[in-house]
């Protein structure tokens, strides 16, 4: 209910500050599990996607975003799980499994963190780990203009327009080396190409 009623007020808020536009909402699955996949240029992206989505989203978070105990609540009513980024934390990934099996969507940004310039960067693993040991469908999601709305170094956000499109469920039935790394990796590199086509035709 909280959820719902946040998402509602975030959702008022950008379409009047940020004149969000969101495009491909009918390509999300609306049920089973689905591994919502961003590219990730602002701290606006997991909240523009949230908004966008017609499902509540569950997020992975880097772990000092939680030492401000108030914050960390929020976060937690957010649906939102701390991760440690430069130690391959364990039970994030266990913890993400877990919704995933459970039928819910996540949102995990393939590129780790936040792109310095605002383009798109070299994926990493985990979202192929996740894929792989879920099967879980994965929907990539192209974010517009939130580097420009929210700056990496700038303190505060500034009005600009602000666009999610959601692609269709990817289709991961092909051949795919039968090393687990190289494979997450392959997985991840997909991922990044159905991102790469978004922004191509986002206009």
């Amino acid at each position: 209910m909280l959820y719902t009623f946040a998402r509602f007020i975030f959702f008022l808020f950008f379409k009047m500050f940020f004149r969000l536009k969101i495009v491909g909402r009918e390509n999300f699955p609306m049920t089973g599990p689905v591994i919502v996949a961003p590219n990730h240029a602002s701290f606006l992206d997991p909240i523009i996607v949230g908004v966008g989505a017609p499902r509540k989203l569950s997020y992975l978070a880097r772990d000092t975003l939680f030492r401000f105990r108030p914050f960390a609540t929020a976060l937690k009513w957010a649906h939102v799980s701390p991760i440690k980024r430069e130690t391959g934390d364990v039970n994030a990934f266990k913890t993400a499994l877990s919704k995933l099996k459970q039928g819910e969507p996540l949102l995990i940004f393939p590129e780790g963190t936040r792109s310095k310039d605002g383009d798109l960067q070299e994926p990493k693993s985990g979202i192929g780990f996740l894929q792989n040991n879920s099967r879980a469908a994965i929907l990539p999601c192209y974010v517009k203009g939130a580097v420009e709305a929210w700056p990496r170094h700038s303190k505060f956000p500034r009005s600009r327009r602000v666009s999610v499109y959601f692609g269709r469920p990817l289709n991961l039935d092909m051949e795919f080396s039968s090393n687990k790394k190289e494979l997450y990796l392959q997985v991840a590199r997909e991922v990044m190409r159905s991102i790469r086509e978004l922004k191509k035709n986002a206009n």
